[in-house]
């Protein structure tokens, strides 16, 4: 009896042993290694469209009222106002969402878009500077980028669409990329 009693014990030593092993260490074996502390900094997202905090959503560009053989132009600033240095990889690059056809002109209105320097005037471009495939101006920190609207009727338009308003939606998308090697 005493035999089984010993041997029950140490058994039950055993399992005890084994569980406290499967859920730690043993507190003998355990080490410690001091680490000095860092500092770690998120940036903040901050960009400036037209001098204000950029919002989510699309944006509601006036373009005024057209006529055929009359361009309407219109221009959005973009700026990079992250909290980053210069040596940080932070590169920002913006792109425009909805160039082309605008709904409710049946095709016969098309907007196209240029990343120009913030000096530029958009009415002295180039017609081959506008294209309807979005620019992607990198977003360098403090230096504003201008990227111009153009809205066009077609030749061909019919009366019924003429002298009306354009009031297009554009989606400014600016997103973090690699940086340049």
């Amino acid at each position: 009896m005493k035999s089984t009693l010993k041997a029950a014990g140490l058994i039950l030593a055993a399992v005890v042993l084994g569980l406290m092993t499967v859920q730690g260490s043993y507190a003998l074996w355990n080490t410690t290694a001091p680490s000095n502390a860092g500092t770690i900094q998120a940036a903040d997202f901050n960009i400036l469209v037209n001098g204000s905090p950029m919002t989510p959503g699309p944006l509601a560009v006036n373009m005024g009222d057209v006529a055929k053989g009359q361009a309407r132009y219109q221009s959005i600033t973009v700026e990079n106002a992250v909290n980053v240095t210069d040596s940080s990889p932070l590169r920002l690059q913006a792109s425009l969402v909805g160039l082309g056809p605008v709904k409710d002109f049946a095709g016969y209105l098309t907007v196209t878009a240029a990343a120009v320097p913030i000096s530029s005037a958009c009415d002295l471009l180039s017609a081959n500077q506008y294209t309807s495939v979005s620019p992607a101006p990198v977003l360098t920190k403090g230096a504003p980028q201008k990227i111009c609207l153009k809205a066009e009727l077609n030749p061909n338009t019919p009366t019924a669409y003429l002298g009306r308003n354009v009031a297009s939606t554009i989606t400014l998308n600016v997103a973090q990329t690699a940086p340049a090697k």
